[in-house]
């Protein structure tokens, strides 16, 4: 598994439209070794950004030299992890282009806490922009870990989408916060402020707060960004937000189901699939002779009947989740939807069963 740098938005998206079988079909193999694992890459990640907001907000190569080293030395080591496991990627893929053309861009964002010591790149803007690519690769890194995650289960898909919204809401609001406090500081922290500056964001609390509203689409709009840079952060928190949340909010759903069924002694599987499965066993006695006509018909009306009832069931939930978060409630309909399709194509499948008899 490959989780390195910029641009693993894109991966998201290709990733939910491409099968697994495709996907496995570029590399000779999908073993990995011991390290290359999902919640190893996802802490990783999360404590690269962790260094890169920290050396942000505190200017450390400037205010505490010593420790600058200290977190540039981790920081290296962390990109070295993430250099080899591309490596390790590129080395199982049987088809270069193809991987080239899917993640050869993310060695873009493999750089180093190191390289921001340099004079020449500690000129104003230059500096300000190696920063904030370093932190946003990082957040798309997290993105495309769990993208790429392999055979995880739904509890581990919670606990990586709540990881991802999390970090994406402290990396995101302190990118916004970069911006807009320089704002603050020229134009709203003297004698004659601008009329706008009740709303602009001024402290790191502030900026976490309105990217939790934003992220979540609350969006009270006590604050909002003013400056071009900021606004243009805010406009790719509000669409990676809603599918981040989305997608939470859908996993949620799962885990509910799944629990649900769990507690019952069924699953949606079992009403689509375990009667159909009956049915073939009796057709099969059918036509051997070991049961007449009567008999097999019969069982088939059975099977029919209860399989419309789980249907009826489902349209009620289908009624009862208007009531629901409008993400919980589309969440709960797309999976609804999902096993009332299954269902009703089990039911066509068996009158046209009868209809041949």
């Amino acid at each position: 598994m490959h989780s390195s740098a910029c641009n693993g938005l894109v991966l998201v998206w290709e990733r939910k439209y491409m099968t697994n079988e495709e996907y496995e079909n570029h590399y000779s193999t999908m073993e990995q070794p011991w390290w290359a694992n999902d919640m190893l890459i996802l802490v990783f990640t999360m404590l690269n950004i962790g260094i890169i907001v920290y050396d942000l907000q505190n200017d450390l190569f400037n205010t505490n030299r010593s420790l600058w080293w200290i977190l540039a030395s981790l920081d290296f080591l962390l990109i070295l992890f993430f250099f080899f496991d591309l490596i390790e990627d590129y080395s199982r893929c049987t088809d270069k282009k193809w991987w080239y053309k899917t993640h050869g861009w993310e060695f873009l964002g493999l750089v180093p806490m190191f390289i921001t010591g340099f004079t020449a790149f500690r000129a104003g803007k230059i500096l300000r922009f190696l920063r904030i690519f370093r932190a946003f690769s990082g957040i798309l890194r997290l993105i495309g870990a769990t993208s790429r995650a392999k055979q995880i289960s739904v509890e581990q898909q919670v606990m990586h989408l709540f990881l991802i919204v999390l970090t994406l809401i402290v990396a995101g609001g302190f990118l916004v916060y970069v911006f807009e406090a320089d704002y603050y500081a020229i134009y709203c922290n003297v004698e004659f402020p601008a009329d706008n500056c009740s709303r602009v964001i001024s402290n790191f609390g502030d900026a976490l707060w309105w990217a939790l509203v934003t992220t979540t689409t609350v969006g009270y709009g006590d604050f909002t960004p003013v400056t071009i840079p900021g606004r243009l952060i805010a406009a790719v928190l509000m669409l990676v937000g809603i599918g981040l949340v989305g997608s939470l909010a859908a996993t949620f759903s799962q885990v509910f189901y799944n629990t649900r069924s769990s507690y019952s002694g069924d699953s949606s599987g079992d009403s689509t699939q375990d009667p159909l499965m009956v049915l073939d066993r009796l057709s099969a006695r059918y036509e051997k002779g070991l049961i007449n006509k009567d008999e097999w018909e019969s069982a088939a009306l059975l099977v029919r009947r209860r399989m419309m009832a789980n249907m009826k069931s489902l349209h009620h939930e289908m009624d009862n989740a208007n009531d629901l978060l409008v993400p919980l409630q589309v969440a709960t309909k797309m999976e609804l939807d999902g096993r009332m399709s299954s269902l009703q194509k089990g039911i066509q499948n068996i009158e046209s069963r009868l209809e041949e008899e």
